[in-house]
């Protein structure tokens, strides 16, 4: 079973920002409409906050896929 650092997400840009993005994310849906298009503001903040971690995620995956190729 591989362990999974935390240190490398909680020091990445990308998910910094991705996490950060809530508070606008917040002041938004309360401006808002109470209609679908909270959802759907919620639901791309999410995939940001995914797609960060995933990027983090498959950073060993690449590099070791590099070091095969090269």
């Amino acid at each position: 079973m591989k362990r999974i650092r935390i240190g490398k997400y909680l020091t990445n840009l990308g998910v910094i920002g991705a996490v950060l993005g809530i508070f606008g994310v917040i002041k938004e849906s309360r401006q808002m409409p109470k209609d679908w298009r909270i959802g759907i503001v919620w639901a791309i903040w999410l995939l940001g906050l995914v797609l960060a971690i995933a990027g983090v995620a498959k950073r060993q995956a690449d590099q070791d896929f590099r070091e095969l190729n090269t």
